[in-house]
């Protein structure tokens, strides 16, 4: 009936943050262990979080519509796994909407896409491997594969660990 409406609110007056948690993809464990960490926290906080991501690793354009979606729903906020620079510009109307963005794991291009920024430093990573497969190598001669993420494009954490990896190398 109409007077069941005014029953439904629940003792605390407090409204619901919304926040976006937008993932590369749900299929890479990494990535559903950040979803799962995230709505544990979520819950605890009293935020209402929407979870979306990309159908395969470089889907920028579910990310986008995942974008949209939350400054039409009013989020305050979007965490987000970058597909791709193609995401930027729905982020920049996002922004300006007045949500504050979070990138995590993979820093946007340009970095003054997001907010902040919670990610590994890949290039660092890299360095650190290759100095351990320089020590491990002993001075024997080694046979190196660079093996990415694409074959059909180019990812900014593919750069940096090859770079780091062949820093740390010494070549």
């Amino acid at each position: 009936g109409a007077g069941s409406s005014a029953n439904s609110t629940s003792g605390s007056t407090a409204k619901k943050v919304g926040v976006s948690l937008i993932l590369k993809t749900l299929t890479n464990p990494y990535f559903v262990s950040m979803e799962k960490d995230a709505q544990t926290a979520a819950a605890k906080d009293n935020v209402s979080l929407t979870v979306a991501a990309g159908t395969k690793d470089g889907d920028t354009q579910t990310q986008i519509s995942a974008i949209n979606n939350a400054v039409s729903r009013g989020d305050k906020g979007i965490l987000i796994t970058t597909n791709g620079d193609a995401v930027n510009a729905a982020l920049n109307q996002a922004k300006q909407a007045g949500l504050f963005v979070i990138a995590l794991d993979t820093a946007p291009n340009p970095a003054s896409v997001a907010d902040i920024t919670y990610a590994t430093d890949n290039e660092a990573a890299g360095k650190l491997d290759g100095a351990y497969a320089k020590a491990a190598l002993a001075g024997k001669p080694a046979v190196i594969a660079m093996l990415d993420l694409f074959n059909n494009q180019v990812v900014s954490v593919d750069i940096q660990r090859d770079h780091g990896f062949l820093e740390g190398l010494g070549i």
